[in-house]
């Protein structure tokens, strides 16, 4: 004879299978949120500094680093000055063969010694090309001052306030600046046979 299972204790069975499923559920759920999956991607890179430097020559030197007032000098008969007559000189001035960046060049600083420096005058051009004669012809028309203008001086011992800077670029890199120098016209007496030496520095910034 067939034994049969009453039914509160079906019911209770099937009630501890539902939970021991839920908490299997539950179990497996909470893993998933545990675990994760990780990786990792570099980036590197390598940098070069630029080089921007410059040389200069003038009519008594060949192309050198100014790198000292010593290794400049300007070819101006000082020897023979008189008052409102005016002496020319050129310098050259371009990026070096290393360089790799352009950039500007201005007439930025100077220095002066000698008797004579209170009465020494000038003005300064860009000429309109790297082998044009350094002259009075170099300030007639409508040249590029970077000291003084076409009708005015600045005293030897100065620059401008607000200094003209000229674009050079490896490519094209050189740039020759004309200088026109004199004695003040009406200069006294008392100077006769002084003599003075006046340094300007040009400065140079990358782009």
């Amino acid at each position: 004879m067939r034994k049969h299972v009453a039914p509160s204790r079906r019911r209770n069975f099937t009630r501890v299978r539902a939970v021991l499923a839920g908490a299997l559920v539950l179990g497996v759920g909470a893993s998933m949120t545990l675990a994760s999956w990780t990786d990792s991607e570099y980036a590197a890179g390598t940098f070069t500094a630029s080089t921007f430097r410059l040389e200069s020559s003038t009519a008594t030197s060949t192309w050198k680093d100014s790198t000292s007032p010593a290794d400049a000098s300007l070819m101006i008969n000082a020897t023979s000055m008189s008052p409102g007559a005016s002496q020319y000189a050129w310098v050259n001035i371009r990026t070096t063969a290393a360089s790799t960046v352009g950039g500007t060049i201005a007439l930025a600083s100077w220095t002066s010694s000698g008797t004579l420096v209170p009465v020494l005058e000038y003005k300064a051009v860009r000429t309109t090309a790297v082998d044009t004669p350094c002259d009075a012809a170099a300030f007639s028309g409508s040249p590029v001052f970077v000291a003084g203008s076409s009708s005015a001086y600045l005293p030897a011992a100065s620059v401008p306030g607000s200094p003209v800077a000229l674009a050079v670029t490896p490519s094209s890199r050189e740039l020759r600046y004309c200088f026109e120098v004199r004695i003040q016209p009406g200069a006294s007496n008392t100077y006769q046979g002084g003599t003075g030496t006046v340094t300007w520095l040009f400065t140079g910034t990358s782009d």
